[in-house]
């Protein structure tokens, strides 16, 4: 903590006696209208705070670009009050409100691309139902969305929240988003702090935070977990599908290890699949099991009848995977058309 300068302490409060007492009314009903004059008189520079504001933008989202397409979406859709105390300075209300918006559009990016299933965002929303943004920004660091600056300033855009919220003026005074001296200790210097700071800045990048967070300011599969999960063992798996297990080296001379591999590998599957997939899966293990049963005991004929009967639900498997897929990452086609394994020679063999 600071050391308190005693003078610095002492002026502090005598500027507090001046402006909040002696050089206002104290009757209710003339101090409201003195706050009134204030509001309007904050509104007299609204032009100026408009341009400052607009030009803090057009570095960050030049007009015309997609990026300034995304900024316009949000800040349309949820930054009405927060340029509502921009243009009346009323810039601690602002700070609360950005951090809260930024908070909570991050919580909910996390609630999103986190949970494969119904269960699973059950689990994370409970997870992080108590979580502040102090606990998750790092996160989306980890995830290359922010950069080391981006989650210094969702860091201390929180502590400077927390100082306004709490009322503790040090805090506030001491914040790198105020640059002040560190000084101050009553609660009703944060406001007169406050209204000296140009949040123009602010404002943007807590825009820039949320579109990066988001991740739509540069789209990819890698950072949506379910599809990049599904991608992943779908991918993996699905030549030995295709090959009926047979290039295994556990499917010869009726290796037990054989079914614990299958069980396995599709496993995987069942975790991230959904849920016709999983059931897909499940006729196929059963039917790749006895076929391969059917090789091992020489029955040529049974082994035909099964091989004849993995085509369309081998294909079905395929749609089903491709449609996994497109659930996350629309009209691309991510999983190559597969060609099912002649039989002949591995019945011939036997």
């Amino acid at each position: 903590m600071a050391r308190v300068n005693l003078n610095s302490k002492e002026k502090e409060a005598k500027q507090l006696l001046t402006e909040k007492i002696i050089n206002k009314p104290f009757d209710v009903k003339k101090r409201l209208s003195t706050i009134v004059n204030d509001i309007e008189e904050s509104l007299r520079t609204k032009e100026e705070k408009i341009f400052r504001l607009i030009q803090e933008i057009d570095g960050k989202f030049p007009p015309g670009s997609p990026s300034r397409g995304l900024y316009d979406a949000f800040s349309a859709m949820s930054f009405d009050t927060a340029h509502s105390l921009y243009l009346l300075n009323n810039n601690s209300a602002l700070i609360i409100e950005l951090q809260g918006l930024l908070e909570r559009f991050c919580l909910n990016t996390l609630n999103d691309i986190l949970p494969i299933n119904d269960i699973a965002k059950s689990i994370i929303e409970d997870v992080f139902d108590k979580k502040t943004l102090k606990d998750i920004a790092k996160y989306f660091m980890m995830w290359n969305l922010w950069d080391k600056e981006d989650l210094d300033f969702a860091l201390e855009l929180t502590k400077l929240r927390n100082g306004i919220a709490h009322k503790n003026a040090e805090l506030v005074s001491r914040s790198k988003l105020v640059n002040s001296n560190g000084q101050n200790r009553h609660m009703e210097s944060i406001h007169v702090l406050m209204t000296k700071v140009d949040c123009s800045l602010y404002v943007v990048k807590t825009v820039e935070l949320i579109i990066k967070a988001s991740g739509l300011a540069t789209p990819s599969f890698i950072k949506q977990p379910r599809l990049h999960a599904r991608y992943q063992v779908y991918t993996s798996i699905i030549g030995e599908i295709y090959n009926l297990f047979l290039d295994n080296p556990y499917s010869q001379n009726g290796n037990p290890l054989l079914e614990t591999y299958i069980n396995e590998r599709l496993a995987k599957v069942y975790i991230v699949g959904s849920k016709e997939l999983v059931a897909l899966l499940k006729i196929y293990r059963k039917k790749v099991l006895l076929f391969h049963k059917a090789i091992e005991l020489g029955e040529e004929e049974e082994g035909k009848r099964l091989y004849s009967e993995f085509g369309d639900l081998l294909t079905d498997i395929l749609q089903t995977m491709r449609k996994d897929l497109n659930v996350d990452f629309p009209n691309k086609e991510m999983i190559k058309k597969q060609t099912i394994v002649d039989v002949e020679q591995y019945l011939k063999n036997r």
